[in-house]
């Protein structure tokens, strides 16, 4: 009996515990749900959810009440911006083996952020650095998530561009960023050398030029609350406010 149940816990036989719960870290029907969401007190993994806010789903009406169309290269590098801005501060912590944001529209998965650490330490220190923490004028709400295996939470169809759920589909569409970006951030990994690696970071001027694009925005960068209740984005400020010890 107890070797059946731990056969399809997290499987759609399994009518106790939720499945999308365990393999997304996210359901529809949140609180709501008949069965079971098991949060983990300790994971590799932790969720930002809704955290990115795409610029096309964000962007004001024009005159004909439409919303004004946003430029690809502008998402693109909008994205990019956010991305490289989670993974330097997070990197603070320890080695990050996943970041991977959410494309989806549903409301329980639009804009999650996974990070998925080397160890469960870094993680956890991760999460202690983001408690009261704010970006681009929001509160940073994390935890920890039981998505450890992403094969299994990722739609395949999207990855083909053959998911007929569009936005809505149940399982990640993990949005990309370019090869790039991706040897910038990741590359500093090999050898898992990190003395040698911090040599490696984006050079002054590639932040700067990020920074610039993210005031001319008009937001963005992280914060801190402090006693008044006042976080230097809620104030107007833009650019990261005070740190959190050294964990990411």
């Amino acid at each position: 009996m107890a070797e059946h149940l731990a056969s399809i816990f997290g499987t759609e036989k399994d009518r106790v515990n939720c499945p999308f719960y365990f393999k997304i870290g996210a359901c529809r029907h949140g609180d709501r749900c008949s069965r079971l969401h098991n949060k983990p007190t300790i994971s590799q993994t932790i969720l930002i959810p809704n955290m990115y806010q795409n610029p096309v789903l964000n962007a004001p009406l024009g005159p004909d009440g439409l919303p004004i169309q946003v430029a690809p290269e502008e998402v693109m590098e909008h994205y990019e911006d956010f991305y490289e801005d989670i993974f330097e501060e997070l990197d603070k912590h320890g080695e990050i083996e996943n970041l991977n944001v959410c494309d989806n529209l549903a409301d329980h998965m639009v804009g999650n952020v996974y990070v998925k650490f080397r160890d469960e330490e870094s993680a956890a220190k991760a999460l202690q650095a983001l408690q009261g923490r704010y970006y681009a004028g929001r509160p940073v709400n994390a935890e920890f998530s039981p998505v450890t295996d992403f094969r299994e939470a990722t739609c395949r169809q999207y990855e083909e561009n053959t998911c007929n759920r569009g936005g809505y589909c149940n399982f990640m569409h993990i949005k990309p960023i370019s090869k790039e970006l991706r040897k910038v951030l990741f590359g500093r990994y090999k050898g898992h050398d990190r003395s040698r690696s911090r040599d490696r970071r984006r050079s002054p001027d590639r932040r700067n030029e990020r920074h610039d694009r993210r005031d001319n925005r008009g937001g963005g960068g992280y914060g801190r609350d402090n006693r008044r209740g006042r976080s230097p984005d809620r104030r107007g400020g833009g650019g990261g406010g005070g740190g959190g010890g050294g964990g990411g």
